[in-house]
């Protein structure tokens, strides 16, 4: 069995260890990767500030980069949460670029091992990993309602102990937290997530959105691990 990896922005130039953590699991599965050939940031960046014309480009191209993967009848798989909104849903709500050929392809990695297991797959876990997890579901994951997926494997291990934050923004909301002139917006929009991570002292913070993981690891001085990667980690 195989399947295609849209690893986005940020594995390609941020984090490729989660590009390399997706691999490790999806073998463990007995699931074979392949890398799309050549994907386009997803366009995220381009549409929160306004530049749509140019996001349509992209988001056409990765429509047809999609279509030829599912043409050979492999799913795609996404380790960002902000990625997969974007393809799935404000591809053709935002920028009028049809989808929908690719849309029920698309899928987070997190659901796809998940219902892999439901279907009797199994993943064998280290007798000596212990660790406190505290899960952040993401704004644009919580909108897909797909969070539940990556709370349920990391329930699955046996040495992890869960926690389940409350539903809070992180405040980065993109490029927003990035700049200057928003900076106090934003830490005040996620300050009761912060201060709930504080109070729970996890030895990790869990979470599948690469900007949450940056705000929340600059204003809490908690490690933040993508789900994908705490499985990896934890793999006998």
């Amino acid at each position: 069995e195989q399947v295609a990896y849209f690893h986005g922005c940020y594995v390609n130039y941020n984090y490729p260890q989660l590009g390399k953590d997706l691999v490790k699991v999806l073998y463990a599965l007995g699931v074979g990767v392949q890398l799309l050939d050549d994907e386009k940031c997803c366009g995220i960046a381009m549409i929160a500030n306004g530049m749509a014309r140019e996001a349509a480009k992209h988001a056409q191209h990765n429509v047809e980069v999609l279509g030829k993967a599912v043409s050979r009848g492999l799913k795609v798989v996404t380790t960002s949460s902000t990625c997969t909104l974007t393809m799935r849903d404000e591809y053709p709500e935002l920028l009028k670029v049809d989808n929908s050929a690719v849309r029920d392809s698309l899928l987070m990695a997190t659901r796809f091992i998940y219902e892999k297991l439901e279907q009797g797959a199994t993943l064998k876990f280290r007798a000596d990993y212990h660790k406190k997890v505290a899960y952040h579901t993401p704004c644009h994951l919580e909108k897909l309602g797909w969070g539940v997926f990556s709370e349920r494997l990391l329930r699955m291990i046996p040495g992890v102990e869960f926690t389940m934050l409350a539903s809070n923004c992180c405040g980065m909301s993109g490029t927003y937290g990035f700049k200057k002139e928003n900076y106090e917006a934003s830490q005040a929009i996620g300050a009761p997530l912060f201060e709930q991570i504080k109070a729970v002292n996890p030895d990790v913070v869990a979470c599948d959105c690469e900007t949450c993981k940056w705000q929340i690891e600059m204003s809490t001085g908690y490690p933040v691990m993508n789900p994908i990667s705490i499985l990896a980690d934890a793999l006998e």
